[in-house]
């Protein structure tokens, strides 16, 4: 009985050898074809392997035959994702500080069952970086889902929100009292997750860390209307995160700032190619939207004497007094 059972799966078997056994570099023979279903307990014979390969071509699955010098090999060949395509992915959870070291390993151990098995000893050599900082944060998958339900239901969050002491000890802000928040979208920028919401409180859009979330909780309110808030119809989140210095929020600007011309790369990087520039002689004018925070000054100051804030006023006065500050502490 179990033999004739494992007859009727033959089909799912032989698919599930040509997915992990197969790539352009192995192709298989009929004959170890056969022997592989073997290894299942299930027997065949090389006429009615052909049949099951054209079932399995007619369901889908990209498998090519390769005429060699003496025999004919089959592998699959288009998959979900190739190589090259796994390596990224591979890539970017790895390095990702946002996600745990326990989760890259699991997720990585996922991306290697979308290749063979050969390619997925490939993935493994390339993964070599486990030395950067991640986050310990176990939870903050489901704090992702719970904010992702509410974002598409439309409904308010609450949650607890923590800032670090010196003593790497975690202090609730607001007095332990919970956020209730409108949310909007989930960002990932400066290589952690952010919570895009309607802060009552400020009246305006705020961040929040998720990885510095705690007991989040979906309401029944429904949101804020993004309309009342900015006055658009929806939120643009690829713009709205352009202006923005280090996801901190401060006060929306028109700058003009003058970029040594060695900063052009720099400069398109972070405010894209549609930025208005005004060339120069060896230096050109850039002419920005962009939230002025701490975090926009530092970003300016990093390049020292090869940029320059031309205008508005407020905005040179302030970067000049943060300069002096600076100075006075090296005196």
């Amino acid at each position: 009985m179990a033999g004739a059972a494992n007859q009727r799966l033959k089909l799912l078997y032989l698919q599930r050898i040509f997915w992990e056994r197969t790539d352009e570099e192995h192709p298989m023979t009929i004959q170890e074809l056969e022997d592989a279903l073997a290894e299942y307990g299930i027997s065949s014979q090389r006429k009615s392997l052909y049949g099951d390969i054209e079932a399995l071509r007619d369901f889908g699955m990209d498998i090519i035959t390769r005429r060699g010098y003496r025999q004919v090999g089959y592998f699959l060949g288009e998959r979900d994702f190739q190589l090259p395509e796994l390596r990224l992915l591979v890539d970017a959870v790895q390095s990702s500080r946002f996600i745990t070291h326990r989760k890259s390993t699991q997720l990585i151990k996922k991306l290697e069952g979308l290749a063979s098995c050969r390619q997925a000893g490939q993935l493994r050599r390339h993964v070599y970086v486990y030395d950067r900082v991640k986050t310990d944060n176990e939870r903050i998958y489901l704090n992702v889902d719970a904010l992702n339900t509410a974002i598409t239901q439309g409904k308010k969050v609450s949650f607890r929100y923590f800032d670090y002491t010196p003593r790497k000890q975690k202090v609730p802000r607001n007095g332990g009292k919970p956020y209730v928040v409108s949310p909007y979208a989930l960002s990932w920028a400066e290589d952690n997750y952010y919570l895009i919401a309607h802060h009552p409180k400020y009246d305006d859009i705020s961040h929040f860390r998720v990885d510095r979330m705690q007991d989040i909780a979906v309401l029944q309110e429904p949101v804020q209307n993004i309309r009342e808030v900015t006055g658009q119809l929806a939120l643009n989140l690829a713009e709205y995160s352009r202006t923005l210095f280090g996801m901190y929020a401060g006060t929306p600007m028109k700058l003009s700032i003058r970029f040594d011309n060695s900063l052009v790369n720099t400069v398109i990087d972070r405010f894209g190619e549609e930025a208005d520039l005004d060339p120069g002689e060896g230096s050109f004018v850039a002419h920005v939207q962009a939230e002025v925070s701490p975090t926009f000054y530092s970003w300016v100051m990093m390049f020292g004497p090869k940029a320059e804030i031309l205008s508005p006023p407020a905005a040179r006065e302030e970067l000049l007094r943060r300069a002096q500050e600076i100075a006075n502490l090296y005196k």
